[in-house]
């Protein structure tokens, strides 16, 4: 049963995805621990290898990427909330075309001098969209946070006040703590945590966060396993109702 369930979801392409990412983690932890220092040719070949891999399910995905940014001119939302989501899938769908070009210095069979500076803009429109994800998910926190509509103290002290009864003021607070606020998805709180793990990959790529390979390794297998995660659930659901 679970051989099956690790098959399904191997068979994922944002599964098989994520998996490759995962291994990739995995080498990036070793090639910075002394421990693997007399291995460590073997280990950053291996993590080449499962990079490489992974660039061919990406290959075209700014396609997608922007065609979601061109979606949310459709939505009936604040403008705020319009030009982060916009400038997140811009710049996101930016990081995969620029990426684009250089896989020919990726699989060996070229060695274009530009290709690493494409590179590193293209890190730079990834590290772009990280932060305008990380401010979307706190913004879509604070405004959950603090749009509950409750009975506010003023409220229900004047209605005391109006009667001069102890009962009815008792009766306004314990209204106050019984009206719910609205539950924001837990996805939004896991997507920031990605989010923010992620955001030392393409950071610590371009030199503007210091981070050695062991954190840098480390960030990318929790995002990885969260992620993963959530195309387990869903790989899972999927299977069941078939």
């Amino acid at each position: 049963m679970v051989l099956a369930s690790i098959v399904k979801y191997a068979d994922d392409t944002a599964g098989l995805e994520k998996l490759l990412r995962l291994l990739q983690g995995f080498c990036t932890i070793a090639a910075g621990l002394p421990a693997f220092a007399d291995d460590l040719e073997t280990v950053l070949k291996l993590r080449s290898q499962f990079a490489l891999g992974r660039r061919y399910f990406r290959f075209l995905k700014w396609h997608p990427c922007w065609s979601a940014a061109l979606q949310v001119f459709r939505k009936e939302q604040s403008p705020l909330i319009t030009l982060l989501e916009v400038g997140k899938w811009s710049f996101l769908g930016m990081y995969f075309f620029l990426e684009m070009f250089t896989i020919g210095n990726a699989l060996g069979v070229s060695s274009s001098e530009w290709a690493p500076k494409l590179q590193g803009e293209a890190n730079k429109s990834w590290f772009y969209a990280l932060v305008l994800s990380i401010v979307l998910g706190l913004w879509q926190i604070m405004f959950h946070r603090f749009s509950g509509i409750s009975v506010g103290p003023d409220t229900a002290a004047a209605a005391a006040e109006s009667t001069g009864d102890k009962e009815r003021k008792e009766s306004g607070e314990k209204l106050k703590q019984r009206v719910p606020r609205p539950m924001i998805d837990s996805r939004v709180y896991t997507q920031l945590i990605i989010d923010c793990c992620d955001l030392f990959i393409p950071g610590s790529a371009i030199g503007w966060i210091p981070a050695d390979l062991v954190f840098v390794g480390t960030v990318s297998t929790v995002s990885s396993l969260l992620a993963g995660q959530q195309i387990w659930n869903r790989v899972q659901q999927r299977a069941s109702s078939v």
